[in-house]
């Protein structure tokens, strides 16, 4: 597979990532609302079904990171990668209490600073948590790379194999056992198991995915896997609410999601490298730059369009959610467009530069 095909494939899964994403939080208020009616479960799945994004996007990260010879840099890294994820998180995060106070008609210097005071460990923004994560893994990516170009496929499958059995397979059995068992599939946190746990191990099982041929999987096989783990996460988590992690949204201690969203993203991989109209290229290919920019800004609309929608729009279900997500959708996509032609607020806002690095 010729670079830029490669590359098309994974602009492709990034921004349909994107919108899943927008989807998730756009329709999570429905997802408390009306239960038990037609509407709400079909919402609830949805949104289910949405949640491979957010691995995804480590697996994209992983694809790309491991793959290139500039990780092992530290002065790369540093210099390069960092400050572009960094600068516009940190941008964002003070911009977040800005506009919410703006919003609630309590902006003050008092109320901003309270809140920015504690971004090391706790983001002003709920959807900024992602940022801590990738944070943390763009820091480690040297290391991880030199561990993953001297391993060999059987290694690198040992590792995932291990992640996955200790940060989302016992989790998830853990929780379906009686209150007072529950202890015994826990592991104690001084095993040191968490060493590639968290959201690492997406990162490495998307390099993993890079080294393995998908061409000869089969596309049903998949389709089933995925809405099988699908519908059976979506049932145990509304059976079993505990299985939720605050800490990373169950989207590693559930096992649903990891299986999910592996099986989706060689779906995506295998659909987006059979993709030749030049029109559908150009357009992902805009779309692309702006998939960070997007993430940071959307949920900050979300504040605005869902109370008009309520109060101004005669219209509920499911045609008020996706009538609200086609705009968060747009007006995302707008606004990081106008900035991201700015000379020095795209890289401040965006991480991305008028310069060709």
């Amino acid at each position: 597979m010729n670079k830029n095909h490669r590359i098309f494939y994974l602009d492709f899964i990034r921004v349909i990532a994107i919108f899943l994403v927008i989807f998730i939080h756009v329709s999570a208020i429905d997802t408390i609302k009306n239960i038990g009616t037609g509407q709400w479960q079909i919402t609830k799945i949805l949104n289910y079904f949405a949640h491979i994004s957010v691995p995804v996007f480590f697996m994209i990260s992983g694809s790309l990171l491991l793959n290139s010879k500039k990780t092992t840099s530290l002065t790369y890294t540093w210099k390069q990668r960092i400050p572009r994820v960094t600068i516009p998180f940190i941008m964002w995060s003070i911009l977040s209490p800005i506009v919410v106070g703006i919003y609630a008609h309590s902006l003050s210097f008092h109320n901003v600073f309270s809140v920015v005071k504690t971004i090391l460990y706790h983001p002003t923004s709920p959807t900024l948590w992602f940022m801590y994560p990738l944070i943390g893994i763009y820091i480690l990516s040297p290391v991880i790379k030199t561990f993953v170009q001297n391993a060999t496929t059987e290694m690198l499958v040992y590792v995932t194999g291990i992640w996955l059995v200790t940060c989302s397979l016992l989790p998830s059995l853990a929780v379906l056992l009686p209150k007072d068992m529950q202890t015994i599939l826990e592991l104690s946190p001084v095993a040191s198991f968490f060493l590639v746990g968290g959201f690492t191990g997406y990162f490495i099982l998307g390099y993993l995915l890079t080294k393995v041929k998908i061409e000869n999987t089969n596309n049903l096989v998949l389709l089933l896997i995925f809405l099988i783990a699908g519908v059976s996460g979506n049932y145990v988590s509304t059976a079993v609410p505990q299985i939720y992690d605050v800490n990373n949204g169950y989207y590693v201690t559930s096992i649903f999601i990891p299986i999910m969203s592996v099986a989706a993203f060689i779906l995506l991989q295998k659909w987006g490298s059979k993709i030749k109209s030049p029109t559908t290229i150009k357009t992902f290919e805009f779309l692309s730059p702006l998939v960070f920019g997007v993430y940071l800004i959307h949920n900050l609309l979300i504040l605005y369009v869902e109370p008009w929608f309520t109060n101004h729009v005669a219209i509920h279900g499911l045609a008020a959610t996706f009538m609200r997500y086609i705009v968060v959708s747009i007006l995302s996509v707008v606004i990081i467009w106008i900035l991201n032609l700015i000379p020095g607020v795209n890289y401040l806002l965006t991480g991305n530069s008028s310069k060709k690095k």
